[in-house]
C-alpha cells in the first residue's frame, strides 16, 4: 500500500512539472536513492619549491584580487608563503621553501657531527664523483684508512702545598691529512653546482673527523638571497598590489 502511494505521488509530480517545461527548453530527471554527503569546503595549502607562490600567481593572477593578498617572506627559514583571499578562512595559501641539497647534507657539512676515519673514507670513496679532483678523493680515501695521528702530551701538576695547583695539558696532533680540498656540488635543491672548499676538523679526544666548510656559509648566504629576490621580483612584475612582507 506504502509503495502504491509513493508511486502515485511522483507519478504526479511528474506530470506536475512536463506541463511546466516543454521538450525544447529540456527535460527533467527522476533519480532514487541516498543523495551525496554534503562536506565542508577543505583549506587549500599547497608546498612546492621557493618559486611555487610566483608560478601560482603567474598562472592566476586573472583570478584572485590583489588587494586581499600578501606574501611573507622568512629568509631565515628559507620560506615565501602568499595567501590569497585573506579575509576567507577556506582561502588559499601557497608555500614555497628552498632546501639544502641532498649532496650538500650527505657531507655533513658544518653539521657539527663526527664520524670515525673509516666512515669518512667510506663517504669519500663513495662519494668521489663531486670532488673537484678524484685522484685527491682517493688520497682523501687512503690518507683516512692509514689515518695516523701522533699525539704528545706534557703533564705539569704543581702544587705549592698552599692551596695553588695547576694542571697543564698540551696536546699536539700531526696528521697526514690536507688542510683542504674542493667539492663540485649543487649547494641547494635543484641548483646548479658550485665549488666549496671544505677542511677536515679531528676532534682531539677521539680523532673522529668532521667537514667544516666557511666558504659554503657564505654561498648559501649570498645564494638564499640571490634566489629569494629572483622569486619576489617575479610576484612583483606579475602582481605589483600584492603587499610582500619580509619577517
Amino acid at each position: 500500500m506504502e509503495k502504491q502511494v509513493k508511486a502515485e505521488i511522483a507519478k504526479n509530480i511528474a506530470e506536475t512539472m512536463a506541463e511546466a517545461v516543454s521538450p525544447v527548453n529540456g527535460s527533467i530527471i527522476f533519480r532514487e536513492g541516498q543523495a551525496l554527503p554534503l562536506h565542508e569546503p577543505e583549506k587549500v595549502q599547497l608546498l612546492g619549491t621557493i618559486d611555487a607562490p610566483a608560478r601560482w600567481l603567474e598562472k592566476r593572477e586573472s583570478t584572485i584580487n590583489q588587494k586581499e593578498c600578501y606574501v611573507e617572506v622568512n629568509r631565515e627559514k628559507m620560506i615565501i608563503s602568499l595567501r590569497t583571499d585573506e579575509s576567507n578562512y577556506y582561502g588559499t595559501t601557497v608555500y614555497g621553501k628552498l632546501e639544502l641539497s641532498p649532496e650538500y647534507n650527505k657531507f655533513g657539512i658544518n653539521g657539527g657531527e663526527y664520524i670515525t676515519n673509516f666512515e669518512m673514507a667510506e663517504l669519500f670513496k663513495m662519494n668521489r664523483a663531486y670532488f673537484e679532483n678524484r685522484s685527491v678523493a682517493m688520497k682523501l680515501v687512503t690518507d683516512l684508512q692509514n689515518f695516523k695521528a701522533k699525539v704528545d702530551k706534557e703533564i705539569e701538576n704543581s702544587d705549592n702545598k698552599r692551596g695553588d695547583r695547576r694542571i697543564l695539558v698540551n696536546q699536539a696532533v700531526q696528521s697526514n691529512l690536507p688542510e683542504a680540498f674542493n667539492l663540485v656540488i649543487p649547494v641547494f635543491k635543484g641548483c646548479e653546482k658550485q665549488t666549496l672548499q671544505v677542511e677536515v676538523y679531528v676532534n682531539p679526544n677521539d680523532f673522529t673527523c668532521t667537514l667544516v666548510s666557511a666558504h659554503s656559509s657564505e654561498v648559501i648566504i649570498e645564494t638564499r638571497d640571490t634566489i629569494i629576490d629572483e622569486v619576489l621580483e617575479r610576484i612583483r612584475k606579475t602582481c605589483p598590489d600584492i603587499v610582500i612582507i619580509e619577517q
